[in-house]
């Protein structure tokens, strides 16, 4: 079993500099989000407020979870999880990967449904976004909603897991964040990083 340290990986790199610029702590919740501030194509994110991150690493994949207060990597009730691959893993368009996940969630679920959000270029680049629900044999619940985005070199996935059925208002919340989960370049002039708007602060619950 590979243990899961708090982060100290190249992949928070946005998210802690775009906390700092954006008041992260006390004494900085008044002022304006700004930028982020990085040098190079990144997945620009942050996990919500009170929420910790933990993550593992291997030779193709870097894996960012993140659990509400309470909860932890061996038992939990919602968690979020960012993917960063190295290399596209053969895939020339995001919806590739809707199309995979979706299809091997048939195997494992006794019923499945699966809806398709949008599929269109995000920032320049190919993005998918789906919501699913799988019940497995032993009546376990398991609700998702998933975005990936394919850019020329790395493919970036971010899932929102419930062991539960979401209210539809909470839902919504997660849509609207996922909208702030996004990938940019500031070297390319058609990539380009914008200001991130406070995550929602989920105080939960279960």
């Amino acid at each position: 079993m590979i243990r899961l340290t708090l982060l100290s990986l190249s992949v928070l790199i946005a998210f802690n500099t775009a906390n700092a610029q954006m008041g992260g702590g006390r004494g900085g919740g008044d002022r304006q989000p700004q930028i982020p501030d990085v040098e190079e194509e990144s997945l620009i994110f942050l996990p919500p407020a009170n929420w910790t991150p933990f993550g593992k690493k291997s030779d193709g994949k870097t894996d960012t979870y993140a659990f509400p207060k309470g909860q932890e990597p061996a038992d939990w009730q919602e968690a979020i999880h960012y993917e960063q691959y190295v290399g596209t893993q053969g895939v020339t368009q995001a919806r590739q990967v809707f199309e995979l996940r979706t299809q091997g969630g048939r195997s494992n679920c006794e019923d499945q449904n699966v809806a398709l959000i949008k599929q269109e270029p995000e920032n320049g680049y190919s993005m998918v976004e789906w919501s699913e629900s799988c019940t497995s044999a032993d009546e376990s619940i398991m609700h998702t909603l998933n975005k990936v985005i394919l850019e020329n070199e790395k493919l970036y996935s971010v899932s929102k897991a419930w062991k539960f059925e979401p209210e539809e208002s909470e839902m919504g919340i997660w849509l609207n964040y996922m909208d702030q989960v996004y990938v940019c370049d500031p070297n390319t002039g058609v990539n380009d990083c914008r200001p991130l708007n406070p995550p929602p602060d989920r105080r939960r619950r279960r």
